[in-house]
């Protein structure tokens, strides 16, 4: 990434708070980098609502991207390794970049001719990563001639953080009490491009949300929430959480039963009064003053710099208080065409480190201990990942009457077999794994695992071109479409439910069914030959069911004591909790 662009003249665009000049990128395209969607986020305006920003004047320069949200540097922050772990980021972090193709000067398209427009939304847990990293999203620009924005928005404490002397003031309004904050900026700057993208050739009126992992969360509570109405017309949600808070867990809530889950509003505000020690109770003036570093201190992150706080919360205002399956259910949602899905081993790259499975030489690279059992245990928690996260709400979709729902799973699991480490199976088709293949990131900027080698390019790039396109007819015209093949929507009658991605030596794309629920995955687990030691049965339904924050509340202690009698297992639960939650 440059550290200097030089600015195009042909690239002036007047929005609505003033001009900006942005720059030309190596392969055509224009670019616009770091423009503020909303007021500074700092001092009286932290856990406010976001607020416009102050108009400027003359032509303002687009060429850098602007801060990105405090976080724990790791892999998804543009920084130095030997910043990884350390806080870095700007709470000013409020801006957006957009790309477009290169209209000629005095030609921007009007009225018809103006172009879809898509909204990517970056993952990390919502509590890392920066629109920075997806440049690569241009590829849009340059291949369909759409128009892309790409957001950065408040993330972790500082985006989702309820307490009572925050909303307890004069002026609070009803979505301020919410803790969404990090919502709020996202509905920002979506009412930013409705507001401005024309003047780069966009259409306000054909805006696609898209995102993967956290970001596809975000989607999800976009397409829940009552504020977000009329925003955007399509959506897309790669690898999504279903996740949701009551307002009590976000605010007050003790009793969590994972460690990751005991970090509600009072609890967080407690550990910093410990550490801090203000002098009289707790006030929104202290809580606005603590330093971003000293904020952060209080979390626990983890490998990544990931750490988990309630986000999002079904307050009734910015999200409608019942879960969001129920929401999609009612038919009460801003029904809009919807692409969901996920990859076959979203789970793995969560185990890949864990102690329980492989062991680490020189401190960074894993070998698996037992392969029959991580194998097992990825597809059980990847396939209920895609139960709750993806067939779930796909499925409420159809129950409350909307027809207009794909689905697909990525299998694309080529990474070299690399003797003893085995990158190809620790990995498989791992989570966040098609982000480059949706950007046509042939050289891998996006390719978090290091997979993309010359002997997997070709089966690669046919691919990538496929989902690209698929992605893109979406935008045009709310129906994905495959050059030589056909991507059914989701039908309550049942038949072919998934579009499958996968390079052709290994069955290329096809449609398949897939629906399973939790019932069947733990009938598949029960039933399967491929383990043959009840203790392992056990152990996986333990690790699952019990211990896995993302499958919390579908299994028991007494259906584990039920499970123990029927396979001859006589150890306890709690034999197989992992070191480590996440």
């Amino acid at each position: 990434m440059p550290l200097y662009r030089q600015s195009a003249p042909e690239t002036l665009r007047r929005l609505v708070a003033g001009d900006i000049i942005g720059s030309i990128e190596r392969d055509g395209t224009h670019a616009w980098r770091g423009i503020p969607y909303a007021a500074p986020p700092v001092g009286p305006l932290r856990w406010r609502a976001p607020q416009p920003h102050p108009a400027w004047e003359g032509a303002r320069p687009a060429l850098q991207h602007g801060p990105f949200a405090p976080q724990f540097a790791g892999p998804l922050a543009p920084v130095p390794t030997h910043l990884h772990g350390k806080v870095v980021g700007d709470e000013d972090c409020l801006s957006l970049n957009v790309f477009a193709p290169a209209f000629p000067a005095g030609q921007v398209p009007r009225a018809g001719g103006r172009r879809p427009v898509m909204v990517w939304i970056h993952g990390g847990g919502n509590s890392i990563g920066t629109s920075a990293t997806y440049d690569v999203a241009r590829s849009f620009a340059a291949h369909e001639g759409l128009v892309i924005v790409t957001v950065n928005y408040r993330l972790g404490l500082l985006g989702w953080f309820r307490h009572p002397a925050l909303y307890s003031g004069r002026g609070i309004t009803p979505a301020e009490r919410s803790g969404n904050f990090g919502t709020l900026d996202l509905i920002a700057a979506l009412e930013w491009v409705r507001d401005n993208i024309a003047a780069f050739g966009g259409d306000p009126g054909c805006v696609t949300i898209f995102g993967e992992s956290a970001g596809a969360q975000n989607i999800l509570t976009l397409l829940a929430s009552p504020m977000a109405k009329g925003l955007f017309h399509r959506a897309i949600a790669q690898s999504p959480l279903t996740e949701s808070f009551t307002p009590h867990e976000a605010t007050d809530r003790r009793d969590a039963f994972f460690e990751s889950h005991r970090s509600s509003g009072e609890v967080v505000a407690e550990r910093l009064a410990r550490r801090l020690g203000p002098d009289g109770p707790v006030t929104a003036a202290w809580l606005r003053s603590i330093p971003v570093a000293d904020l952060l201190a209080v979390t626990s992150p983890v490998k990544g710099g990931f750490y988990a706080t309630p986000r999002p919360v079904r307050d009734g205002k910015v999200l409608p208080k019942a879960p969001l399956a129920e929401v999609f259910r009612s038919g009460r949602w801003n029904r809009v065409p919807v692409i969901i899905g996920s990859n076959r081993d979203e789970y793995r790259p969560f185990l890949a480190d864990k102690p329980e499975h492989t062991r680490m030489y020189y401190g960074a690279v894993p070998v698996l201990r037992n392969r029959e059992a991580y194998e097992i245990e990825a597809d059980v928690m990847s396939s209920g990942w895609r139960c709750l996260h993806i067939e779930a709400p796909a499925q409420a979709m159809l129950a409350g009457g909307h027809e207009a729902v794909w689905s697909y799973r990525f299998d694309w699991d080529e990474a070299p077999p690399v003797p003893y480490v085995r990158p190809d199976v620790l990995l498989g088709a791992a989570h966040a794994l098609e982000i480059p293949f949706i950007f046509r990131d042939s050289r891998g900027v996006t390719d978090l695992y290091r997979t993309f080698t010359a002997f997997n390019q070709a089966g690669r790039e046919v691919l990538s071109k496929a989902m690209a396109q698929a992605w893109a007819s979406f935008a045009c015209d709310g129906a994905p479409r495959l050059e030589g093949g056909q991507w059914t929507a989701r039908r309550p009658d049942g038949g072919p439910d998934t579009l499958v991605f996968d390079s052709r030596a290994d069955g290329g794309i096809r449609m398949e069914t897939l629906a399973l629920d939790i019932d069947g995955l733990k009938t598949a687990l029960r039933q399967t030959d491929r383990i043959q030691r009840g203790e392992l049965r056990c152990q996986i339904y333990a690790r699952a069911f019990l211990w896995s924050p993302i499958l919390a509340g579908h299994g028991s202690l007494d259906e584990y004591a039920a499970w123990c009698r029927e396979f001859g297992c006589h150890k306890p639960a709690e034999a197989f909790k992992p070191q480590r939650e996440i």
